[in-house]
């Protein structure tokens, strides 16, 4: 079979990488992860360009280890300088700050510093210009007066706090209308309404004309509507952004937001009606009493498979070969994964093949976590399913590994907390992957008590997840809570993971005969002594 790659040219136990190796992979995010481990070996400089320039999506993680191996001239300065701190500025040349530089850092430094790297900035006028109107004593009314490229520049990237302090003023309605046209507005809008500090520049959105803006941005002036009070203005955005969404997940989303202004209408039962298994058409159904969106959960008595579960590129394979293929033949393909070691695979096909109008939640691999409580079996499952359908050899763009999806740093951390040997091959295995999973799991629950709030811990950190409930005003008892703190979430992964995961876990928690319903866990989270720590 094509998909099944020779692991001749790649054990999965490599005590080290050759130049070899690397070349007869195929270019693919997974070779970037081999290159990247590859980088951390010793090897010349010229090996190391060899490697490098084999890439498919260069990263800074990839950029800081080959610029410490390539000889080209001012790589591993530049490299150096882009990430010094903002203690360490300004650097000893001019050409270092202008490279380190950025809106953040410039916050961070005192006045006295911030004179000293305008003054080397003086032959760097694109960095000087919006310096310079962050050295101001009133910032604001000077940047409004800006470019947008400048606007843009500072506004969405100075940090919550300098945005606060300094920006929090009304934007003048005239370059609203010019920068409702541009990229860049829609992270300008997703900032304002994502923090309850800027009130005055939320008022400021309340009514702007939405026909040019996305589908989110339309969302979001919908959420910071209902915030102030506007009901109907939120109506009328809503209606907007469903008309404006592709995805069925987006149109449920406005769908829900409708139906909560308008309990009486028809919006609940034409929500009850999607084909998307979501946490908007869960609630639907629980308050319909209708079925919800059709799930599989399929098992397979065969247990080994001549398919290396193991081998990333084997995976890679299998993704080509199914582009493009019509629902029969994806059927037909996803016959040869019908054993309960790759039922992953299969499941994964097998949705492809149904349009996505069929819900697979499998449950590979449970001997290895069989002996967790039933709730902890389906947040282990909900997540996993979110982060790799259960891919055993997955590897994310930014190398999270295996079924879990487990960032290198933190396979390191858990590994020494073992006592055992690093072994990033190892993630590949799934019952390993699992086990330390299950470990960073124990960890996070014993500061967060609600699956949410745990997936917003395992997709974006448990400082983001801390910082989150202490700082952003999110999460407390109040109108259309904790629903609209659900769409507040400032971090786009972050709020679309949580809800992906929260739905998972309700499907899974009655698959595991420990049915709940949505409505009883989501409003366990204005309750802090239920939901978490850090919160009093």
């Amino acid at each position: 079979m094509r998909y099944l790659i020779p692991l001749m040219l790649l054990p999965l136990l490599l005590p080290a990488l050759t130049l070899e190796q690397i070349e007869k992979m195929p270019r693919s995010y997974a070779k970037d992860f081999y290159i990247w481990r590859y980088l951390d070996q010793n090897i010349s400089s010229k090996e190391a360009d060899a490697a490098f320039y084999q890439t498919k999506s260069v990263n800074w993680k990839i950029l800081k280890r080959f610029a410490k191996k390539t000889a080209q001239p001012g790589f591993a300065e530049a490299v150096e300088c882009r990430f010094k701190s903002a203690k360490n500025l300004p650097a000893e040349s001019a050409e270092c700050t202008a490279i380190a530089i950025t809106p953040y850092k410039f916050t961070k430094l005192s006045k006295i510093k911030k004179f000293e790297v305008l003054k080397q900035l003086s032959h760097f006028p694109d960095e000087l210009r919006w310096a310079e109107v962050m050295a101001l004593e009133q910032p604001f009314y000077e940047l409004v007066k800006q470019s947008d490229d400048i606007f843009f520049k500072i506004f969405n990237n100075c940090g919550s706090e300098w945005r606060e302090r300094y920006l929090n003023h009304p934007l003048p309605p005239a370059l609203i209308k010019r920068l409702s046209t541009k990229r860049g507005f829609a992270q300008t809008i997703k900032l304002i309404v994502t923090d309850k500090k800027l009130k005055t520049l939320q008022e400021s959105l309340l009514g702007i004309d939405a026909d040019k803006l996305s589908h989110q941005s339309t969302f979001f002036l919908a959420m910071n509507a209902l915030r102030h009070g506007k009901k109907s203005l939120a109506y009328y955005y809503l209606k907007l952004s469903h008309k404006k969404a592709y995805y069925r997940f987006d149109k449920d989303k406005s769908l829900f937001w409708l139906a909560m202004i308008e309990p009486e209408s028809e919006y609940l039962k034409r929500l009850s009606e999607s084909f998307d298994l979501n946490i908007y058409s869960l609630y639907a159904c629980e308050k319909l009493g209708c079925r919800t969106p059709r799930v599989a959960t399929p098992t397979f008595k065969s247990k080994n498979s001549d398919y290396n579960i193991s081998d990333p590129f084997a995976w890679l394979g299998v993704l080509r070969d199914i582009r493009g293929k019509k629902s029969e033949e994806l059927i037909d393909y996803a016959k040869r994964f019908a054993t309960s070691e790759t039922l992953g695979h299969y499941c994964f096909i097998m949705e492809r093949a149904s349009r996505y109008k069929t819900h697979y939640f499998p449950m590979p691999y449970n001997e290895a976590y069989a002996s967790l409580s039933t709730d902890k079996k389906a947040l282990l499952l909900a997540i996993a399913r979110q982060e790799s359908r259960f891919i055993p050899s997955s590897i994310s763009t930014s190398y999270a590994l295996g079924m879990m999806q487990i960032m290198p740093f933190l396979v390191k951390a858990l590994a020494k907390e073992k006592k055992e040997p690093l072994n990033l091959d190892s993630m590949f295995n799934p019952a390993k992957n699992i086990e330390y999973a299950i470990t960073h799991l124990d960890y996070l629950q014993k500061y967060l008590h609600h699956p949410l709030f745990i997936a917003y811990a395992y997709n974006g950190g448990i400082g983001f997840t801390k910082r989150l409930l202490t700082e952003r005003g999110v999460f407390k008892k109040g109108p259309y809570e904790p629903w609209l703190s659900m769409e507040l979430v400032h971090y786009d992964e972050s709020r679309r993971y949580g809800k992906k995961v929260l739905a998972n876990y309700i499907v899974y928690k009655r698959l595991l005969g420990e049915p709940t319903s949505l409505e009883s866990v989501v409003k366990r989270l204005t309750r802090p002594e239920s939901t978490d720590r850090f919160r009093k």
